[in-house]
């Protein structure tokens, strides 16, 4: 069974929070969005906030929240917010990180937050299984290692790991190692390189990662 930082109960409160933080900061305080979620994610209240802490996800109002990032004085001449994509953004964030247990920077690393605005126009008024349809291929694609060119190579022409050992005269342990990314074939001995680069009829370069 999951378990979360904080108790369901709170996920309405805590996406408002941060919606209302989000739209305070932008709309009302006229930070560009990735100036102030730069802040927010080097601050004491992302984590707090990610770890569930009640005073930052029930207990501050999303002004609080925000100025409490900025470190400003507390702000009592406005409490409105605008329910807007800037809005959105915040409290599908929030639900974000609730759900997949991730903290905010790791989010940002593979769904950065502009990105996540972009989405209100299309899936704003969706339900929220939509946003985490796209959300879900974001994550995980990014959890997901790319193949290595060797073993890319290998299938392209058809050969199995074994056949590869016996036509490079690499053993199959190394060429299992080099796939797996458990090796490093820029690491490696130039003669085992041109070797497999023979074998996969490639040129050296084309055998190592990016």
């Amino acid at each position: 069974m999951t378990m979360h930082a904080y108790d369901e109960i709170y996920l309405e409160t805590s996406k408002e929070k941060l919606g209302l933080m989000l739209s305070y900061a932008v709309n009302r305080l006229g930070m560009p969005l990735r100036a102030f979620y730069d802040r927010f994610l080097v601050s004491r209240e992302a984590r707090m906030f990610a770890d569930g802490h009640p005073k930052y996800v029930a207990g501050m109002s999303g002004i609080e929240l925000a100025l409490s990032v900025l470190d400003r004085e507390e702000d009592n001449t406005d409490t409105g917010c605008e329910v807007d994509d800037i809005y959105w953004t915040g409290w599908a964030l929030a639900q974000l990180q609730w759900y997949s247990e991730l903290d905010f920077a790791q989010i940002d690393q593979v769904f950065p937050v502009e990105e996540i605005r972009r989405l209100y126009y299309p899936l704003h008024e969706a339900d929220i299984t939509r946003f985490f349809a796209v959300a879900e291929r974001r994550l995980q694609a990014a959890k997901t290692p790319s193949p290595s060119p060797v073993k890319l190579l290998r299938k392209t022409h058809g050969l199995t790991q074994q056949a590869l050992a016996e036509r490079s005269g690499v053993s199959l342990r190394m060429i299992r190692a080099y796939e797996q990314g458990s090796q490093d074939l820029s690491r490696a001995e130039s003669d085992t390189l041109i070797r497999l680069s023979h074998a996969l009829h490639c040129p050296p370069e084309r055998l190592l990662n990016p």
